[in-house]
Parts: structure tokens; sequence; C-alpha cells
């Protein structure tokens, strides 16, 4: 008897989306958590991206699709993210674009509104 060994890649946890928002509610930027090969996630990012913002609201969402349209689609990038220093608003911590050394910068891939 004879066996043939396949091969098949290692399934790929499903990449979560995170979408923040301004102090004054306006879309700010959508990531996933790391430095991602942007092409790898450009197929689905525009609707990744929507359902991120519509988790957090169904007008979220609509100002972000309406941002991905006027610009003729989303433009992915690699950056840093860092907490902004203080206590945040009512317990809601607020990130600013960063560089890599700064303390408590980590990188992202994703798409930045502003």
């Amino acid at each position: 008897m004879q066996a043939e060994v396949l091969e098949f890649p290692a399934q790929a946890q499903p990449l979560a989306w995170q979408a923040l928002v301004t102090e004054e509610g306006e879309p700010f930027a959508a990531f996933v958590r790391g430095h991602v090969n942007p092409f790898e996630l450009a197929g689905d990012a525009e609707d990744a991206i929507i359902k991120a913002f519509g988790d957090l609201s169904p007008i979220f969402a609509d100002d972000a699709r309406e941002i991905i349209d006027t610009a003729d689609g989303a433009v992915l990038s690699q950056f840093w993210l860092r907490p902004e220093d203080g206590d945040g608003f009512d317990g809601v911590e607020f990130y600013v674009i960063a560089n890599p050394g700064q303390r408590r910068a980590f990188p992202v891939t994703g798409v930045r509104f502003l």
C-alpha cells in the first residue's frame, strides 16, 4: 500500500480590524496589528474597514464608506500608533500616529483618514 503526503497551507487566523475615531466622532484610522503586507489585505480590506467602523456605530460605517468612495478606494500602508498620554476621555483611550522609537508605539497596517 502506498500513501501520499498532502500538504495544505496552515489555516491563518483572520485578522482583527480595529477602527479609531477622533474626539469629534470623525473616522481616524482602521488597522490590523503588526506590519502585514498591504497587498495581502487589499482584497477584503474595504469591507473589513467598514465592518470595523460599523461595530462602533452605523453612522461611523457610513462616514468611512463615504470617505473611501470619495478617495476611489482605501490606501493601505504600514505605520505606528501609540496611546495618547493622559487618562483618556470617560475611560476611552485615544491613539496618535507615532514613530517606531516612541514609548508604547506599536506597528500596524491599515488606512488613515486624517
